[in-house]
């Protein structure tokens, strides 16, 4: 007995050892590339299996400082940026590195200087800031790294991104608002061809199955697709690049078919949840339909709004009970949803963006 004891007492103590000798598995921790002339930024943890809470160094005080985890660059150069975890629980605490790259960059300021710092930098229209700058030579400079292209370069809309650079062409970018995800960037697919471009996807029906009355306005929302059912309407209202005067798409069966490109005239939002935002601008049609408030057998000059009736989830319908013009609905009757009667009643794919 006192053997079977002693047994048990080794093998608990052993477990106990092992259990207190796990090492954190991280995530992705990626190089990072800014310049002189970009603002302290903050940096963002890799992932973890361990929950204890991270710090951050830089190991050449002369490129870039940390504090907290807030990053201020200094000068040019190069400089290791480390993620510390604290122990917590059954883990032990870990560290992971990346490299931070400052590039030294040399354009014209507002006096016809030639200087490597500040915010005086003026582009080729003579702007001050943006995101080209103009070298002494007449160059285009880029020196802001907010193209999208990469989590840590994000910007804030699809339409920002074509402003900034306007070579940049349809796909998937990342942006990044202090009101959606935590502030975190996330990545959403854009339209930089229609109509001059800039336009942020927020919505894709290719089904009815699985659609709610919540999630109509957020669904799979790290997952933008023009081929899956993806919803980020609720975050369309930081997005947009105007209070007034943004626009809106709406495609179905294909893109640039069956729907068009209107201007809300008043600040309106896209979670409304009834039917009165009807200071519509149709600025481009996509094919020929009925359009026009007393004609419920179609789209309707109404920016669309939240409905809580099955058959209409987002909808520019009055609300009489027709439904057509409805970009999403659970009914199983619609593929994907009532569009219009008599020409696409069921659709397919249905399309909404924002710029």
């Amino acid at each position: 007995m006192k053997r079977i004891i002693l047994v048990l007492s080794v093998f608990c103590l052993i477990s106990a050892v092992q259990a207190q000798t796990l090492n954190p598995e991280f995530g992705d921790f990626n190089p990072l590339i800014k310049n002189t002339f970009e603002d302290s930024f903050e940096i963002s943890p890799p992932s973890s299996d361990s929950e204890g809470e991270f710090s951050f160094t830089s190991s050449n005080a002369l490129v870039a400082t940390v504090s907290g985890s807030t990053v201020q660059i200094v000068n040019p150069g190069e400089t290791t940026i480390t993620a510390i975890q604290a122990s917590h629980n059954d883990f032990f605490s870990g560290s992971i590195s990346t490299t931070l790259t400052v590039v030294q960059i040399f354009v014209t300021n507002s006096f016809g200087a030639t200087v490597d710092s500040g915010n005086g930098y003026v582009d080729i229209n003579g702007k001050r800031g943006g995101s080209l700058g103009l070298s002494f030579y007449g160059e285009k400079k880029r020196i802001r790294f907010n193209d999208g292209l990469s989590m840590e370069t994000a910007s804030t809309s699809a339409y920002q991104i074509k402003q900034d650079y306007p070579e940049s062409e349809d796909g998937y970018y990342w942006i990044a608002h202090p009101t959606i995800n935590g502030g975190e960037p996330f990545r959403i697919y854009a339209d930089m061809t229609t109509d001059g471009g800039g336009w942020t996807l927020i919505m894709c029906n290719v089904s009815n199955s699985g659609w709610t009355f919540n999630n109509a306005i957020l669904r799979n929302q790290n997952s933008p697709s023009l081929s899956a059912n993806y919803s980020i309407v609720a975050w369309a209202d930081a997005i947009k690049k105007s209070a007034c005067g943004f626009q809106f798409m709406m495609e179905a069966r294909a893109r640039n078919r069956w729907g068009g490109i209107f201007t809300a005239n008043q600040e309106y939002t896209f979670v409304k949840t009834n039917n009165s935002q009807t200071d519509i601008t149709r600025d481009i049609s996509f094919d020929t339909y009925p359009y026009n408030l007393g004609n419920s057998d179609s789209v309707q000059p109404r920016m669309p709004w939240r409905s809580n009736y099955s058959n209409a989830f987002l909808t520019t319908d009055n609300g009489s009970g027709n439904w057509w013009g409805t970009l999403i609905t659970s009914h199983s009757g619609w593929g994907p949803s009532p569009w219009i009667s008599s020409l696409h009643p069921n659709p397919g794919p249905i399309y909404y963006w924002v710029r």
